[in-house]
């Protein structure tokens, strides 16, 4: 667990399926995220996801929850963890109704530094989609690099889309974490 200024991260419970399915089948959530479930029966595979990265030594996800009330905002993690390498991809999530309120700016710092002091992690990916442009301010806002552009590398709803690939090392002059 990790105790921030106004969020706690923590694991993941079974009790948080309805929540994660919240986010996760909501239309603003998903236009930018890869992954999506139409019922709640089907983000069983989100669940068991999160389990095996940590019992699989190959990533870490966490629940967001405000410290005051404990309501559930979203999820931050990396996965496609390699510890040989040190390195693994960023991903996150918050539901729409907190948007605009920098808990995720604060979630990201938070378990940025967890990464690259309990993880042993020295260099965190991400990629984002040319359009999300929120995701691109958030980045930029916790030093990440931007690397270059993958032009028309994955199709989403029929189309070809690019994305931005972003970076950020414990070595950076930049990284406050």
């Amino acid at each position: 667990m990790i105790e921030l200024k106004t969020l706690r991260l923590r694991d993941f419970t079974d009790d948080d399926i309805g929540h994660v399915f919240a986010g996760l089948s909501h239309p603003d959530v998903i236009r930018h995220y890869g992954v999506s479930y139409a019922t709640l029966q089907e983000c069983q595979a989100q669940m068991a996801w999160f389990k095996s990265l940590r019992d699989n030594d190959s990533g870490q996800w966490m629940a967001l929850e405000a410290l005051s009330g404990g309501a559930f905002l979203g999820a931050v993690g990396v996965s496609s963890l390699l510890r040989q390498h040190h390195s693994a991809e960023l991903g996150y999530w918050l539901l729409p109704q907190f948007w605009g309120h920098g808990y995720m700016r604060e979630a990201l710092a938070g378990f940025l530094r967890h990464a690259f002091s309990e993880l042993g992690l020295h260099r965190i990916s991400a990629v984002v989609e040319v359009d999300n442009t929120a995701s691109r301010k958030l980045l930029d806002a916790l030093n990440f690099t931007m690397e270059g552009v993958q032009r028309d590398c994955e199709i989403k709803h029929g189309k070809y889309i690019s994305l931005l690939s972003y970076s950020l090392l414990s070595s950076d002059p930049q990284s406050p974490y």
